[in-house]
Formats: C-alpha cells, structure tokens, sequence
C-alpha cells in the first residue's frame, strides 16, 4: 500500500514542458519533486511510504500512488529517477568492459536474471564507475508510465557531492539516513574508501556497523569529521549515541529555494537535503 505522507505544492503550473520530475525511490519510500528547467526552482514535492506487503508488487505500488499523487500523471520535459540501491559497487575505469560490470554484480550479490544492470562515471573522481542493477519489472512500469526517462543512483550523488565539497578532509565519514535503512562512506586522505547502505531496526544495530567500520578502515573518531543528512531526528536515542562514539559531528543541509521553504517549516533543514540536492 502507498501512503502520502507530505505534499507541498507552488500556485500551478508545476508540470509541463518547462518542467523535470525527479524520482528517489526504494523499497521502502519514494520522493519526487517538479523542479522548473530554466531557473532550478523546485515547486512541487511529495513524500510517500511504500507497505508492500507479499501480495503486493510494483504494479499494485504504482497504482495508488498515481490516485494520489498530483505529479506522477502529468507529463515533463525530462523525468530523472534515482535509485537508492544497496546492489552497487564502484570498479576502476580500466576494469571495466562490456560483460564485467554484470560479473562483478553477479560475485558480490548473486546473480539474477530480474535485474538490469547500469553504470555511470563518477565526475568527481574520474577514475571510477558506479556499477549497479535495479529490477527489471521496475524499471518496464516507469518506461509505461514515462515513456522516456533517465536513471542513475544515490551513491553517484552522493559522491559527487560530498568529494566536490570536502577535497582535502584526512578522515571524513558521510552518514545519509532514512527510514530502516543508512549510506555510510568513508573518506581518508581525500580518496573514498567504501560505500555501502545498512538496514537497522534499532539505534544499537546502526552504531554497531558505524562503530565496525571506523575500526575497520582506522577512522579515529576523535579527529575525524561525521557529515550527517537526511532522516534522523537530533532528539532520538540514535542521534545521542552517535555523538557518544565521534566528536565532530556536522549537520549538513542546503539553501532552500522555492518550496523548500514551506518544507522546511514542517521538517528540519536536514531531513530532506539529500533529495533535494537531486535537483542540483
């Protein structure tokens, strides 16, 4: 079942020729946002659960969202759906040939003849490539629904955001919440050195893996810098922890611009900044 959880609307038009859509889905949630194409402006943006349980597909999902929705019927200059994935990982440039980025999927998460794999470079290491694979029924029902739209993935924004930012940190580790789930990367010395999603269901399971991974990558957690984004509320049992384990902790968001100011009334700065820097 999709519900509607947060809708925020400009005076219309918010759809048209003049106008991208842009899509955050995953198993749990999707976003979207009508973002003017001339100026960047976004005016519209709606936020909704996914509760599928084992009767339910894609096909039932996308049903009801498009009863419900006043932005997934309409049409648009350019639609952009990003995937946030855990079935992703980087490969070096000269590694990758026409049949590797399928292989090297197929060795780390099985293989799966319902996945259609996708790659894209990395601008801001040049060097890498973002190697990931969504479902295939997924990605027929958006084609139907849009007829022609553009993919890519979580990580490649997240990537290229936070490496154009922060060039020169020595220890960096990137945490980007939602709701069951977090993207942890870790920097040292300006180079990524992993990147990967964790579900959780309690505050302890998420600090155990952010604890293992600081161990793992020797991350000094009182020196090194924690960027913090996304779906977590600073008064939570989650949020004291992690304070408890790193030092400097940074509260990252973004200037707003046109309905983000009504979102941001209702909502903390942060809670939705890694959607919204989507439409950058």
């Amino acid at each position: 079942m999709a519900r509607k959880k947060a809708g925020f609307y400009n005076e219309d038009p918010i759809s048209g020729s003049a106008f991208q859509l842009i899509i955050e889905l995953d198993e749990q949630e999707m976003r979207c946002m009508s973002k003017k194409v001339d100026n960047g402006t976004i005016v519209a943006f709606e936020y909704f659960s996914l509760d599928k349980d084992q009767t339910e597909d894609w096909n039932d999902i996308f049903y009801e969202i498009k009863t419900i929705s006043k932005l997934f019927n309409k049409t648009y200059k350019l639609v952009t759906c990003y995937f946030c994935t855990p079935e992703s990982i980087l490969v070096p440039e000269k590694f990758l040939t026409a049949t590797s980025a399928e292989d090297y999927l197929n060795l780390i998460y099985g293989e799966s003849s319902r996945m259609e794999v996708k790659y894209e470079k990395l601008i801001a290491t040049r060097s890498f490539i973002n190697t990931y694979r969504i479902k295939k029924s997924l990605a027929e029902l958006l084609t139907r629904q849009f007829i022609i739209f553009q993919t890519s993935h979580v990580y490649t924004s997240l990537l290229n955001d936070v490496m154009n930012r922060r060039k020169n940190e020595e220890q960096l580790v990137k945490l980007q919440f939602y709701h069951g789930h977090f993207i942890m990367a870790i920097f040292k010395d300006a180079k990524i050195q992993m990147i990967q999603t964790f579900s959780f269901k309690i505050a302890e399971d998420a600090v155990y893996y952010i604890i293992r991974a600081a161990q793992q990558f020797g991350i000094n957690t009182e020196f090194a810098i924690v960027e913090l984004s996304g779906m977590i509320d600073l008064n939570t049992e989650l949020y004291l922890q992690l304070k408890k384990v790193y030092e400097n902790i940074e509260i990252n968001s973004m200037e707003a611009n046109g309905i983000m100011f009504e979102v941001n009334k209702e909502y903390p700065p942060h809670y939705f900044a890694p959607f919204f820097k989507l439409a950058l």
